[in-house]
C-alpha cells in the first residue's frame, strides 16, 4: 500500500497526474479506515467507563439530602466581631 511509502514533496510534485490522483486515493481510504478504527475504539472506551461508573455508589453524607443540599444538618456559625 502506498501509505507506508514516505515521499517528499518535490517526488509528490515530479507524479503524473494519474498516480497523485491514486496517491491521495489511497491515502484518503488509509484516513477513513484509522478514523473508523479510532471511532470504535472510543466507543468501546465510553462503554467500558458507562460500565465502571454505574458500578460505583456514591458516599452517603450525614445531614445532606439527594440532591446536595443540606436539610437541617448544618449550620452557619455566628462569630462576633470584637468592638474597639
Amino acid at each position: 500500500m502506498i501509505y507506508h511509502l514516505k515521499l517528499q514533496p518535490s517526488e509528490i510534485e515530479a507524479l503524473d497526474y494519474y498516480e497523485y490522483w491514486y496517491y491521495v486515493k489511497d491515502m484518503a481510504e488509509v484516513l477513513k479506515k484509522q478514523n473508523s478504527e479510532n471511532s470504535d475504539q472510543t466507543d468501546q472506551m465510553t462503554a467500558q467507563q458507562k460500565g465502571m461508573m454505574s458500578g460505583m455508589k456514591n458516599p452517603k453524607i450525614p445531614g445532606m439530602n439527594s440532591n446536595g443540599l443540606s436539610g437541617t444538618g448544618m449550620k452557619m456559625p455566628k462569630i462576633s466581631m470584637p468592638k474597639f
